[in-house]
């Protein structure tokens, strides 16, 4: 599946999903998929607008930055409205999930690259 290509692909240490709408059968997909593939399943108690804020404020403050070009995730990121939020920003919710775990829900965080 794409799911576990990426997560071998970016050597990742485990994949998130958010269960909100899919409920139990994301996590099975992805199971069935990669088996032994680590998930953590979450659910969305605020809307996406609310969760995106704090991770907004990690770019004002510099502490994020791209290392490469990624013009989808970017030109969603400069264009979705979420007063006007017909088409799901798919690619920013990823992002703030993301950086949600990585920088905002650890004290201190750690990022490896290899």
């Amino acid at each position: 599946s794409a799911v576990a290509s990426a997560y071998r692909r970016h050597s990742a240490d485990r994949i998130i999903a958010e269960r909100n709408f899919g409920g139990d059968m994301v996590e099975s997909t992805i199971r069935t998929a990669g088996a032994s593939l680590p998930v953590s399943v979450i659910s969305a108690s605020r809307g996406k607008s609310q969760r995106a804020e704090p991770v907004a404020a990690l770019y004002e403050q510099g502490k994020v930055h791209h290392v490469q070009r990624m013009d989808t995730l970017e030109d969603q990121m400069t264009t979705w409205d979420p007063a006007n939020d017909t088409d799901s920003p798919d690619r920013v919710d990823a992002l703030v999930w993301a950086l949600t775990d990585l920088m905002l829900a650890n004290a201190t965080p750690t990022l490896t690259f290899a």
